[in-house]
């Protein structure tokens, strides 16, 4: 109910953030550990400047990668299949269907 309070675009991104977290965890199932900083936070803003990350969405793979943006995806689960595959992980038989980069309603 909160989030109707907020502009469209930051409900979007919301939206578009939650979808994308349990479409991960459903996929990579409970090997793959995510965590949701609020940059504003005192530990989002020290991550912020330990990764130096100036742009979000950035996800750091094993506190040594970065991908940035929404666009930065597919080399999220090549690096995340690699790692899987690398520790002997089962990965699911299809592909990971990648959503559509936010705005992009094409």
């Amino acid at each position: 109910q909160e989030l109707n309070e907020y502009p469209d675009d930051w409900k979007e991104a919301y939206l578009h953030l939650s979808h994308w977290v349990r479409r991960m965890q459903a996929y990579y199932g409970p090997r793959l550990r995510l965590r949701l900083l609020d940059p504003q936070s005192l530990v989002g803003l020290w991550r912020s400047l330990r990764y130096r990350i100036r742009r979000y969405p950035t996800f750091i793979l094993e506190g040594q990668r970065r991908f940035v943006g929404w666009e930065a995806e597919p080399e999220l689960h090549a690096a995340l299949g690699d790692l899987y595959r690398q520790r002997g992980w089962a990965l699911p038989e299809q592909p990971f269907r990648l959503m559509p980069v936010l705005g992009d309603h094409g």
